[in-house]
């Protein structure tokens, strides 16, 4: 084989690594890209062993390279657009929303087994109890915000003292 042939080869094989990164496709691309640059980095060996070490220095240094230039092009491309999540969630908004729920009272719209569901105002929550069980139509107090997970008790009746 001609040392032009091996270099198309290992030049080929890097177009097909790359080419990975943009259309996975079960890493067999990238497979065969490999394959490629082996194929034509022996037969440069074959042909001239000054050439096939340059070839075999290129590939070892050229691929993390390669790889590393595609993740930094790939956000701007076509389809890095449209797969990369560009808004980020803001942290503690969930649970910033939850903790004003904290000390509020409202009823138990199903059994809570420990889990179920609570209406505190015009608000339907799923929450948890402490541990035992709260039948429907009880009202229930908040006394526990844990991010998203909002832990009630059943709320103590109204003494009548006279």
């Amino acid at each position: 084989m001609q040392l032009w042939a091996s270099i198309l080869l290992v030049f080929l094989g890097f177009l097909a690594i790359f080419i990975e990164l943009f259309i996975p496709a079960g890493g067999l691309v990238g497979a065969a890209g490999v394959a490629g640059m082996v194929v034509g980095i022996v037969f440069a060996f074959k042909t001239n062993s000054l050439a096939g070490a340059l070839l075999l220095v290129l590939a070892a240094a050229g691929t993390p390279a390669l790889i590393a230039l595609g993740f930094k092009v790939f956000p701007r491309t076509y389809a890095g657009k449209r797969l990369i999540l560009k808004k980020t969630l803001q942290s503690g908004s969930a649970s910033d929303r939850f903790e004003s729920l904290m000390g509020k009272e409202g009823v138990a719209l199903s059994a809570l087994r420990p889990s179920g569901t609570i209406r505190v105002g015009n608000e339907k929550v799923s929450v948890v109890t402490e541990g035992g069980m709260i039948e429907a139509g009880t009202t229930v107090k908040v006394v526990a915000v844990e991010g998203a997970r909002i832990v009630v008790r059943q709320a103590a009746a109204p003494s009548h003292e006279a």
